[in-house]
């Protein structure tokens, strides 16, 4: 326990008095022996001890009734987050979500983060001498804070454009905890709770657990759990630009909630080329409206940059976009595997005759093919798995980029050897006049999604009656009627693997008849194809922005009404290092508004202490005065004691009888 005025508890001794004025009272009367009382003595004799007692829990009842009121004035503070104080604790380690979510303003007068220096600075006081610490989403280190009052002041404090992973997080903590040997030590994590930011099925969360209770002194962990969310939003995002016959096209996604899905609106929206603006209106219906916006360019416009923006709601970090375009570098396919009918279907797809944009080459040995593939946007890799020196230039291309699609070869037996921790099994064959079908697909995002008009691609129309089931560990993108994985994705470095359970020979499956292959070669060339583009979109704070030892970028659009200026590590825009154009952009994981329940953080941190909090105009604070407790107290106390000091009622006489 705290106070706002801890001199005034110089006043306890007050406490005394009652005790004092008792003694002097005994010693203001002497005892002189009196025959005529012997008598009345001997009968309150039997009496005394229970006086006696009564007495006592008068005077009790006296002082605690002074040192209650003395406490009150001395304005205690209690907190369900802090309980009654964290004594001989030595330091406070805050680990704080920067993520742009937390910037949302549901009293639509301060962000969510706004709300954290005041609950910090007014609850403080409780932990006496202690060293505060933190530890944010943005950098990912520790800053150690002179006082807490300065924490609202520091740019390590302050919200960004990117995202958070807490797990992760918490596991640079605990190197931090092993080498500062403070002592007793209490984590408090200060979130807005969004799932995208705790990531509840991450593979970390095991090893922190552990690691956390393994330490000399387990550290404490209390949550600061702002979930407050605005009652209606709505986020752009653009999820492709591109040019096509002297127009720039945008494939634009709006998110909507809050909303009535079954009302559809006009919503107006800012759009910006070159810093060129105009304005346009999208029409909106349901929760998710994909929408293609074409824009005329200049006579010989092929690249640029530009952002989309919607007008100002109550979370202004996902009403803009930003994107750049420049003309689709030559998508360069090699197709590798015995020559045949599979290897020429591989090619057919992957450069249909007439597409521009597409160069699918079949090298005739091993090392042709290793020759060839640094300038390669794709692999087509059928038969056998890659060995030994192709194995790992292949491995290679895909962690720096490179997308490569693997089908199994057409023996009966599975493959002793995998790639990427993936291999297949023996061949099954499907019973007589039966298939094996595809059923479910991502619809929603990858290779597999649906178009800009939400159309699906015709993958149910895939039949089978030869496969090969996948082995090892992989992410599921479609599944057979049987709930088996028909596509897996494998995901190394910056690029990905995919690996198919079917092969297009007619003897095996229809696959060759395009329903899922076309677009999933198409897109994947595409998709590869992004590493070779002069057009970059990067995620605030990504790994792979663009760096440089004597240049610092320069930020191109004219957004920064919306969004101040800063760095692509923190703030979304346009940027430009050297030679290189970029787009940075909030992760879209960040415009979800799903949050984790209690519940799942009590299965993720057991010991943790959650503490729900509402943002309000006034700063809201984890504790809270307590002097009217102690009033009441005291009033109890008095009510009491004068209970205990009422006289008893005496025994009733009987009246005298009158004799005739």
């Amino acid at each position: 326990m705290s106070f706002n005025s801890p001199w005034l508890l110089w006043a306890l001794f007050a406490a005394s008095v009652p005790i004092i004025i008792h003694l002097v009272n005994r010693w203001r009367h002497r005892s002189v022996p009196w025959a005529a009382m012997e008598f009345l003595l001997r009968a309150a004799r039997e009496t005394r001890g229970t006086k006696k007692l009564l007495h006592y829990l008068i005077l009790a009842l006296r002082v605690m009734a002074v040192a209650a009121l003395v406490t009150a004035f001395a304005r205690p503070l209690l907190g369900s987050f802090f309980g009654w104080g964290s004594s001989g604790l030595n330091e406070v380690l805050l680990v704080l979500d920067r993520s742009a979510s937390m910037d949302a303003r549901p009293d639509k007068t301060s962000s969510l983060r706004d709300a954290i220096p005041p609950l910090v600075e007014s609850t403080f006081a409780q932990l006496g001498h202690c060293r505060l610490s933190l530890l944010d989403s943005a950098t990912g280190t520790v800053t150690q804070i002179p006082a807490p009052e300065a924490l609202a002041d520091l740019t390590v404090s302050k919200t960004t454009d990117g995202g958070a992973d807490i797990p992760a997080l918490l596991q640079k903590a605990i190197p931090y905890l092993e080498e500062s040997g403070a002592g007793k030590t209490e984590i408090w994590i200060a979130s807005d709770m969004q799932a995208s930011s705790w990531k509840p099925d991450s593979p970390l969360w095991p090893g922190v657990r552990q690691r956390l209770a393994a330490l000399p002194l387990p550290p404490s962990i209390r949550i600061m759990a702002l979930r407050d969310r605005p009652e209606s939003n709505r986020g752009i995002r653009v999820r492709q630009a591109q040019v096509n016959n002297g127009k720039l096209v945008l494939d634009l996604e709006v998110l909507r909630q809050g909303f009535n899905p079954n009302q559809p609106e006009d919503v107006p929206v800012q759009l910006s080329v070159d810093n060129a603006s105009s304005s346009a209106t999208l029409q909106l219906a349901g929760e998710n409206t994909s929408i293609r916006k074409e824009i005329p360019l200049p006579q010989g416009k092929e690249s640029g940059f530009g952002f989309v923006a919607l007008p100002h709601d109550d979370f202004i970090r996902d009403d803009i976009s930003f994107f750049t375009f420049a003309p689709k570098p030559l998508a360069n396919i090699l197709i590798f595997g015995p020559s045949g009918e599979v290897g020429k279907t591989l090619s057919l797809m992957s450069a249909p005759p007439g597409l521009p944009g597409r160069k699918a080459t079949m090298p005739g040995n091993t090392r042709e093919a290793q020759a060839n593939l640094a300038s390669q946007s794709m692999v087509v890799w059928y038969g056998p798995p890659p060995r030994a020196e192709m194995e790992k230039k292949l491995q290679t291309f895909i962690e720096e980029g490179g997308i490569a699609l693997f089908l199994p070869d057409d023996t009966e037996h599975g493959t002793r050897h995998s790639f990427l921790g993936v291999s297949w099994g023996a061949t099954e064959t499907a019973p007589s006049e039966q298939y094996y079908r595809l059923e479910t697909w991502d619809r929603q995002r990858g290779f597999l999604r649906d178009g800009s008009d939400q159309t699906p691609i015709p993958a149910n129309r895939l039949r089978a009656v030869r496969r090969k089931p996948l082995l090892g560990k992989y992410r599921t993108l479609a599944s057979w009627d049987d709930g088996s994985c028909a596509l897996a994705q494998v995901r190394a470095g910056t690029g990905s693997a995919l690996f198919l359970g079917t092969l297009p020979r007619y003897s095996w499956s229809n696959l060759a008849d395009g329903h899922l292959l076309l677009p999933l070669l198409q897109r994947m060339a595409d998709r590869g194809a992004e590493r070779f583009s002069t057009s970059i979109s990067l995620r605030v704070n990504d790994a792979s922005l663009p760096q440089s030892a004597t240049d610092i970028p320069v930020r191109l659009d004219n957004a920064q009404g919306s969004h101040p200026s800063g760095s692509p590590a923190d703030t979304a825009g346009v940027y430009r290092l050297g030679a290189q154009t970029y787009a940075v952009n909030r992760p879209w994981p960040e415009d979800m508004p799903d949050q984790i329940t209690d519940e799942k953080l009590h299965l993720l941190l057991p010991e943790a202490s959650i503490s729900s909090m509402q943002s309000a105009e006034e700063a809201p604070s984890l504790v809270q005065e307590a002097w009217k407790l102690f009033l009441f107290f005291v009033l109890a106390c008095l009510l009491m004691e004068a209970l205990l000091c009422l006289p008893g009622q005496t025994a009733k006489r009987p009246s005298p009888t009158t004799r005739p």
